[in-house]
Formats: structure tokens, sequence, C-alpha cells
């Protein structure tokens, strides 16, 4: 069958994210299915070139990747669901294949949103295999029900596959399709998106991962992720790494192992990951830094021990602390990310955050208020939102690593438009976290790039957009 992927997300800010998910699915088809990939990313005018995409490429198919319910400014779902809304219905129009939706984003509320955007059918969970047999079906002239269960969601019952293929085995999957990727991808940001285990053992209070992914951690072979990794230095469009766990350093022995697999190696491409300052000691950083890490995003959540209690967060301040001490000892940047006024949070205990993120001074603190979308809660807004960003409004602008996305203080088209004119590549965070710390060391890429020298050194970084 002629199958034609959608990818729906065009969120950039702060910068784009390769739709490696689409990329594993597509892999999965190919060599029995004719796949096309249209990713909707960089276009100024997405439905017209759904509209001709349709009419060239004809598709029995069409799979929808669907991501994100929120931007990244974490301005509320209303918009996005419009946006999809009108994809599906200029899709249906334009074709009669059956349309099927997937992703994260459709996989958190996927009965709400197979109705509401009139879908044909939705896979949940894992991807790639399911797809797969819900398009073997199809082309059966089989009629599948209209949710298949990938098998990690929670509470999911997987389908039963055929051929021998193994759910959850992630060793068994081709390598992502990458030869699919649309290339401004690598002519904007570099930034090639790589996974070495799906799940997560914690339970932090409003976290999606464990819905997504399952919460028993399933882990790729080291050497099957270091070969990866090796394949893509060889890809001229590809500068920075993001190993995109949700977890990187969980479980220690496993991170350790890509790490020093990557620096006996010889990779030469610098990364960022996510980490959680529950296991991070001496050996893993020092190894982190040898193996190319150059910053770790970390959900810090709450500078208070009665926060991280509510949240179920399995680190207390001590370890922040701490972790920070070791990137600074090896050269590694850190970008920590507050979540203020969740699960009734005070104004009084969001001000205490707010006293450790001073103590704390890492390269990068992001604040996000409180919004729940999940799909087992109604949407809310922390009780104190507005004081919140009243707050915030104060506090930010004169401390400059503070970002606030939703001020758009640091963060926006503006900024995200001076970081390309300086033809700097790889994470923007990780750029913006150079104006603090400078220069780390010799390694690849790494130099302060000329604009943010000049802001640097005219104190401009504090006052930037």
């Amino acid at each position: 069958m002629r199958v034609l992927l959608i990818s729906a997300n065009r969120e950039q800010l702060p910068q784009p994210v390769v739709p490696l998910g689409l990329l594993w699915v597509a892999a999965a088809l190919e060599g029995a299915h004719e796949v096309h990939l249209l990713d909707l990313c960089f276009e100024e005018d997405p439905l017209a070139v759904v509209d001709r995409t349709l009419r060239e490429f004809s598709p029995e198919i069409i799979g929808i990747g669907i991501r994100n319910l929120h931007t990244n400014a974490y301005d509320g779902t209303e918009r996005l669901l419009e946006e999809y809304k009108n994809l599906v219905a200029r899709v249906k129009a334009g074709s009669h294949a059956p349309v099927v939706l997937g992703g994260a984003g459709f996989s958190l509320r996927p009965t709400r949103l197979l109705e509401a955007l009139g879908a044909d059918y939705g896979v949940v969970g894992e991807g790639e295999w399911a797809f797969r047999e819900l398009v073997d079906r199809l082309s059966a002239g089989e009629k599948p029900p209209p949710l298949l269960y990938g098998g990690a969601a929670r509470g999911s019952t997987p389908i039963t596959l055929r051929r021998g293929r193994a759910l959850g085995e992630l060793d068994r999957l081709p390598m992502p399709a990458r030869h699919l990727l649309d290339p401004r991808y690598g002519e904007r940001d570099g930034t090639a998106n790589v996974q070495t285990k799906r799940g997560c053992a914690f339970s932090c209070a409003y976290c999606d991962y464990p819905d997504l992914e399952g919460s028993k951690v399933r882990l790729r072979d080291p050497a099957r992720v270091v070969d990866e990794v090796l394949g893509l230095t060889h890809d001229p469009a590809v500068s920075y790494l993001f190993f995109v766990d949700s977890v990187f350093n969980v479980p220690r022995s496993h991170a350790l192992a890509i790490c020093r697999g990557l620096h006996e190696r010889g990779s030469t491409l610098p990364w960022v990951c996510y980490g959680s300052p529950v296991s991070f000691d001496e050996e893993l950083v020092a190894a982190m830094a040898k193996a190319g890490c150059q910053g770790v995003e970390i959900g810090t959540d709450t500078g208070t021990e009665q926060s991280l209690e509510r949240l179920r967060k399995p680190f207390g301040l001590k370890e922040v602390l701490r972790t920070r001490e070791l990137f600074l000892a090896h050269g590694i940047l850190d970008c920590h990310t507050f979540v203020l006024g969740a699960l009734d949070e005070t104004l009084d205990e969001v001000k205490e955050t707010l006293d450790f993120v001073d103590r704390l001074s890492p390269d990068l603190a992001v604040f996000l208020v409180f919004m729940e979308d999940r799909e087992t809660h109604d949407i809310r807004r922390a009780r104190h939102r507005d004081a919140i960003l009243e707050l915030l409004a104060r506090e930010a602008p004169p401390r400059p690593g503070w970002v606030v996305p939703e001020l758009d203080i640091r963060f926006g088209p503006k900024l995200l438009r001076a970081i390309r004119r300086s033809g700097t590549r790889g994470p923007s965070w990780l750029r913006l976290a150079l104006m603090r710390r400078g220069p780390i060391g010799d390694r690849a890429g790494t130099e302060l790039p000329p604009f943010l020298g000049r802001l640097q050194a005219g104190g401009g970084w504090a006052r930037m957009p």
C-alpha cells in the first residue's frame, strides 16, 4: 500500500524537533509498503502542501502524528486542537484513504481526539509494529477496531501481532528511516534525536512518560546505541545529538556503558540529554563529559522539600545542589525546569523556589506555571496563576539565566531569529547557557558565537527578549 505519514507538529520554539517516532514507524513499514513522509513543521502554507501531496502521491492510507497538545509557551490546547481538526478535515476532503492518528499527544486522549478530529483509526502507545499491523490488515481487506494499542501505554491491551514481531523489544526495531527526514532540520538546527530506552520507573505526580511508555524501563543494547551515534557522525547535516530518554542517567549502569562506548570508539558528536539528580555521581558525570556531553536538562520542578514530596520527585534539594557542583566541575551546562503552582503550591512556596534558584544559580532556569492537561484530569490552571506570573514578570528580567516562555522573557521568535542569524547550531538552550558560562574547553562546536559574545560584553543578555 502507499502510506502517507504526516508530522503535524509545527512548533519551532525553542527549536524544531525531529519526528523520531514517525521515522521509526516509517522504518517498520518500508520493504512491505511504499512510504512518503510529509513534515509540516517548516511550511508557510501547510494545508496547500497537504493538497499537493495528496494529488501527487495518491495515498491508500494516511497516518498523522500528533506530538503536542499545547505549545512550548504553555498557553493552552485550544489553538493546536483546532489546527489538527482542520488538518484532518483537509486530508479527508482530498482523499478517500482511511486516516489514522497516533503519537504522544494522541495517546494521552485517544478516545476524545479520535472523535473530535474525525479520523477513522488511532494507534495508542508505541506505533512501529501496531501501525504496521493496521496497514497489513487494511491491505488484506480486514476491518480492524478503531483503536489499536501498541502495548506501552498504561492500562492498554496490546494487539496480537503477526510474523513474529515482538512489542517492546527495542533492539528488534529497525533503525529510524532518517533518509526520509526533511533536510531543513539539518539546515536550521543540526540536532539528531537518539533514544536509548523507553519507560520510566518514577511516579512524578503529573508526568506523562509512564502513561506513554510504561513504568517498566526497557533498555537498548548500549553497543547498538553507540553504533547508531557513530553512523550519525558521517552525516554532514548532524552537528549535535539529543538523547531523548525521559531520564538518560537512570539506570546509571546503562548510561555509564553508553558513555564509555562513545568515548572508547571515538565519537566526536557533542550531545545533550534529560537527566535526574537521583543518580548523578563523580564517575558518571566524568564519563559523560569524556563522551561529549555538553548539557543536561533537569526537571527539578520546585525549590522546596515539601513540594518535592507532593510531586513525588525521587530526589531532594541536596541532590540538586550536588548535581550542579558536579556539572560545574566537569564543564557540563545545566538547564533546570521549574513548574510553579503545581498541586496548589502556595505563593509563599513559589517565592521559596525562586530563592532556591538564586542559590543554585544554574546556567538556565526555565519557569512554567502549572497547567494540567492529561487524559485522566480536567484541564485546570494553578490557583495562584496570575500572581505567579506577576512575580515572574518582576523577578526574571534582571536575572540573566531565567527564561519564562509564557511571558516571552528570553523566549520567542525574535530570539530564535537571532540565534539562526548567528550561524550557531545545536540546542537553543545550550547556546543561551553559554552566555553565562562562556566556552567549554576545546570540544568541537562550543566556542562562544560572535553575537552572543557581543551581548555578553555589553550586558545585553539581561535585556534580551
